[in-house]
């Protein structure tokens, strides 16, 4: 008896041990995955500093939770209706440009934000996928204070986190007209167990479940278990989802948001597979046929710069090679927007208006 004792003792301690060491990972791996992240200096998109002829927009800062974000409106005197939009993991607003003015374009004022730790916005870290649905909920908050915006009939749209954010918030708001989702994901919990099982395997993403799982309470509380499919459950608000068929990512066939059609109750929700020529992804869908082939080709440099320095993070190459292959970048042409996907934007939320 005094053995069995000792034993489970011994059992009791090793799990508890082991808990500890775990979430203690666990606290390390979300600081590596969500760090404060910054825009790269060698990328292909368009900038706004960029581009070549002034666009007018207005700064529109706002707090989520202790931090200030940063927020543009673009189109401001547009009366068609108002776009916020809500963008991906580890970017920022200004990625999505030349969509963004394409909105502006056909009509619509656009307000766009940097989510908690991105670019210029406040958060020593991104803190963790449900971020980006309190961040959108603050943003509406916002827009709401806001004289000028305030009356307008607002719309949602987001990619990636943001594809999943534009949904999930539904749990929270009744004041949307409309929602498109791209790329997104149903809840952070699948997508975090789906990734992680593609790095670090399956048996070993299934044995840390639990302390993510609990890292998210302890962090996110009652807004930690919040998923897209519930949101637009609850709503009953109008919803176009849309997800890149070759999307391994926020995979087509696992954690996708448009893979959960048989649980989705809302009868006013639709589904587009998205297939463009050459643009089946996560997020080439935004750009023509013309600047997917030619950021191809820059593409291709660095991948042959990489060969040659044995590496396989472009951002380890010498500064001179990456000055080299960027410097002559037309970001205007690799940013030449995929109007086929705007124009089904347009269309959609033009209805609801």
């Amino acid at each position: 008896m005094k053995l069995k004792k000792v034993i489970g003792a011994a059992a009791a301690g090793f799990c508890a041990s082991w808990a500890l060491i775990s979430f203690a990972a666990v606290k390390k791996v979300f600081s590596v995955m969500f760090p404060h992240w910054y825009p790269h200096d060698y990328c292909t998109m368009m900038r706004y500093k960029e581009l070549p002829a002034p666009v007018k927009r207005r700064s529109l800062d706002f707090f989520s939770g202790e931090n200030k974000l940063k927020g543009y409106v673009y189109g401001e005197e547009n009366t068609k209706g108002l776009i916020v939009f809500s963008h991906g993991i580890l970017s920022w607003h200004e990625d999505y440009l030349s969509g963004i003015l394409e909105l502006v374009r056909l009509g619509w004022t656009v307000f766009a934000y940097n989510n908690t730790g991105m670019a210029d916005s406040e958060g020593k870290d991104a803190r963790g996928l449900v971020q980006g649905v309190l961040d959108l909920n603050a943003a509406l908050d916002c827009v709401n204070a806001d004289e000028s915006l305030r009356k307008r009939r607002k719309f949602l749209l987001g990619h990636s986190q943001g594809g999943y954010s534009v949904c999930a918030v539904l749990n929270m708001r009744t004041d949307v007209a409309g929602v498109v989702s791209i790329s997104g994901f149903n809840a952070p919990m699948e997508v975090t167990r789906e990734l992680g099982s593609l790095e670090y395997g399956r048996a070993f993403a299934m044995f840390v479940y639990p302390m993510v799982k609990l890292f998210y309470k302890i962090r996110f509380g009652r807004y930690s278990d919040l998923s897209a499919v519930k949101g637009i459950n609850k709503s009953n608000t109008p919803v176009y989802i849309m997800h890149g068929i070759s999307d391994t990512y926020v995979n087509f066939y696992g954690s996708a948001l448009i893979n959960h059609k048989k649980m989705i109750k809302n009868p006013r929700v639709k589904y587009k597979e998205l297939d463009y020529e050459s643009r089946t992804g996560h997020e080439d869908m935004f750009i023509s046929l013309a600047a997917k082939q030619y950021t191809k080709t820059i593409d291709e440099k660095v991948r042959a710069a990489e060969l040659e320095y044995n590496t396989d993070d472009k951002y380890k190459l010498p500064a001179e090679v990456l000055d080299g292959i960027y410097s002559g970048t037309d970001r205007v042409k690799a940013s030449e927007v995929n109007k086929e996907l705007f124009s089904e934007i347009n269309r959609y939320f033009s209805r609801l208006v």
